[in-house]
């Protein structure tokens, strides 16, 4: 079995800024590219943020849960306009979130 601790000690100590600027690049990509872009940097930036959290010592619920979170908003079938002003909302909920993570859940 692989010790969190040793995967948590690999990990770059501004990991937690990736998530951001995954989140708000695709935002921006999907702009030029289509919307589809910005809805998969939102998710992929939820899924790092999941990834971080998992590997912290101490777990934050919310930086756990922000993958299905993603997945209920940008759900294709539902009733939420998916458009910019979502993604760029979403994607400032990420960064409060991974600023929160670090700050509150490191050693």
């Amino acid at each position: 079995m692989i010790d969190k601790n040793i995967l948590a000690q690999k990990m770059p100590k501004h990991a937690w800024i990736s998530a951001p600027i995954v989140a708000f690049a695709g935002v921006a990509l999907g702009i030029l590219f289509g919307e589809v872009i910005g809805i998969l940097g939102c998710l992929i930036s939820s899924f790092i943020i999941f990834g971080i959290a998992v590997l912290k010592p101490k777990h934050d619920l919310v930086s756990l849960l922000v993958p299905l979170f993603a997945i209920i908003i940008f759900n294709p079938w539902s009733e939420f306009d998916t458009g910019l002003l979502l993604q760029v909302l979403f994607a400032g909920t990420i960064t409060v979130v991974a600023i929160r993570l670090e700050k509150r859940y490191s050693e």
